[in-house]
């Protein structure tokens, strides 16, 4: 088994929205199966070649659209691949797609969504574009020039997630001091962000406590150690949190991090938004 993960940043000017793009080259040893966790940041995933199949609920597989949009964030997402994976991703700020989206958010978590629909004819020239052209590189400048018409003019949304993304990067995850920051009331800033990212605030934080415990047991901590420093009430309380979002107890999800897509995609990667505060 063999993963080719290379993560790109977008420019300065598109950061507030956009946490970086990605290429992903898997070559399975027959099949695979990979759980890809939860979290509360879009991903606008093109595959180039075949799509890997992926579990509905009801429990049978399906293959994945060669393009959409998906907001992971009340369950993993469950793929199986039985052949060579090659895709470009685009990783967004938990609010980036709100920003630009025609669709109201709440309608994108946990499902399959068609770029056309999210962003309407820039989403069908941004995947067309990226599916046709013949590098990453290119790919890369594609999606930057495609954002950067959607940005302008600024509204107010955007202020407000440039903002947003300035309060958590610099560690501020209460809602009411991003409140106070941003000149809101605190009930404001709620409904601002279930707009933007289509999930309850404490949700959000939910996940970035999970992901920062998962980051921490994944390097060998002690767990009662991990549940104290991320907020859990004992172990037996973070176990169950664990679980509940990742399907696995901490030492059992341990086992299945190594070096798969846990690895690859989310512990290295110094953007992601439970790295902070």
């Amino acid at each position: 088994m063999t993963h080719d993960v290379i993560t790109y940043a977008p420019p300065p000017e598109l950061q507030a929205f956009i946490e970086c793009y990605w290429s992903w080259r898997f070559l399975p040893e027959g099949q695979e199966l990979e759980a890809i966790l939860p979290d509360a940041s879009p991903e606008l995933i093109v595959h180039i070649g075949e799509p890997p199949k992926r579990l509905r609920a009801s429990g049978q597989w399906v293959r994945q659209p060669r393009a959409f949009l998906i907001c992971a964030a009340t369950r993993s997402l469950q793929i199986a691949a039985d052949h060579p994976i090659d895709m470009f991703a685009i990783r967004f700020r938990p609010w980036g797609v709100g920003v630009f989206s025609t669709l109201p958010m709440n309608q994108m978590i946990d499902v399959e969504t068609p770029p056309a629909d999210v962003f309407g004819t820039d989403g069908t020239k941004l995947t067309e574009g990226l599916a046709q052209a013949t590098n990453t590189h290119l790919r890369v400048d594609i999606a930057n020039r495609v954002f950067r018409m959607m940005a302008q003019p600024q509204s107010v949304m955007v202020e407000y997630a440039i903002a947003l993304s300035k309060s958590i990067a610099g560690g501020t995850t209460k809602s009411s001091d991003i409140a106070n920051t941003l000149g809101v009331s605190e009930r404001t800033l709620r409904r601002l962000w279930r707009n933007l990212t289509g999930i309850e605030y404490r949700k959000f934080t939910t996940l970035m406590r999970f992901h920062r415990a998962v980051t921490m047991v994944d390097a060998g901590l002690d767990l009662s150690a991990v549940a104290a420093e991320c907020g859990y009430s004992d172990q037996p309380h973070m176990a169950r949190e664990v679980k509940r979002i990742a399907g696995l107890p901490p030492v059992a999800l341990k086992n299945r991090l190594g070096e798969e897509v846990y690895a690859a995609l989310y512990r290295d990667r110094p953007a992601a938004p439970w790295s902070t505060g």
